[in-house]
């Protein structure tokens, strides 16, 4: 069955339009709901065709994180992304925890939630791979090293999900945030590393194309990212590496500091960091290494 459908759950009309028009705009399916009991009973009752859940914090009957903490147990592969306008930081630190993707405060920038929603159905297109089954793995090592192509990126981590779904004995609610959080990384070490790209940057109409361009300058073109991913019966390491000059990472927030989670310098990273459970640069800064651990028995 295809995934198209989108949930939306928000208890203001004009907020649910919005986000419909998007969703529609994403050639997505838009289902809308005015609560989080209406939204639940709609999932359990039709849940196969979902792609992603969009819900509100504040909401009358069912709220957003109980909805959340309810749905993901039931259906831990959904992927779910929070909305806020009189949520509390706590609030939106806690749906974060549960497993949501990304969060915005309202009013929130059409442009930035459609791109939200592609990273979404990019990752659930990855999906449909067929990928070799390794229930009695002891230990693997895969090392990649690709160019400065970002169109690389989606079907590498798509391959590296896999490989954590069927190799590791990892809850599943837990995937679609690691996925993003490897998404995010690569992508930070081709642009801001091999090619040296400040964020401002990604302002530009023609970033993609001028992405391509910089890529090929004789300065930039030899230089490769690096991904060493170690799994074993309770672990998985990757050890992603670039060949630029690398930064001062000790000016980043610090990632385990959840209050970070609000400021706009690092988002990215920040954002990444909190999927894993360890999280570290080498001192230049050109190197990350993100591990997760879980549990050597059962598929929570």
């Amino acid at each position: 069955m295809v995934r198209d459908r989108v949930v939306i759950v928000d208890d203001e009309v004009d907020i649910r339009n919005i986000l419909e028009r998007i969703v529609r705009h994403e050639s997505l399916i838009p289902d809308t709901y005015a609560d989080g009991q209406e939204a639940l009973e709609a999932l359990q009752e039709n849940h196969d065709d979902v792609i992603l859940v969009i819900t509100d914090i504040k909401m009358p009957r069912l709220n957003g994180i109980e909805f959340m903490r309810i749905a993901s147990q039931d259906f831990p592969d959904t992927p779910f992304i929070v909305t806020s306008g009189h949520g509390s930081k706590k609030e939106i630190i806690q749906a974060l925890k549960q497993g949501a993707l990304d969060y915005f405060e309202k009013p929130f920038g059409v442009k930035e939630v459609s791109s939200s929603i592609r990273k979404v159905r990019l990752l659930a297109d990855a999906e449909n791979k067929t990928v070799q089954v390794y229930r009695s793995l002891v230990k693997k090592t895969l090392v990649f090293e690709i160019e400065n192509d970002i169109e690389l990126v989606q079907p590498l981590v798509g391959g590296l999900a896999d490989e954590i779904k069927l190799s590791c004995r990892i809850p599943r609610s837990h995937l679609p945030g690691m996925r993003m959080g490897l998404h995010e990384l690569i992508i930070n070490a081709i642009e801001h590393g091999n090619l040296e790209l400040d964020s401002e940057f990604k302002q530009r109409n023609d970033y993609l194309d001028f992405l391509k361009r910089r890529s090929l300058e004789t300065r930039f073109s030899q230089r490769r990212v690096t991904i060493e991913v170690t799994i074993e019966a309770d672990s998985f390491t990757c050890v992603i590496r670039d060949q630029g000059p690398g930064f001062d990472w000790h000016s980043l927030p610090d990632p385990g500091d959840s209050e970070n989670l609000f400021k706009p310098h690092g988002r990215g990273i920040i954002m990444a960091g909190n999927f894993f459970d360890e999280f570290s640069f080498n001192e230049s800064g050109n190197q990350v290494t993100v591990r997760k651990f879980f549990k050597k028995n059962g598929n929570d």
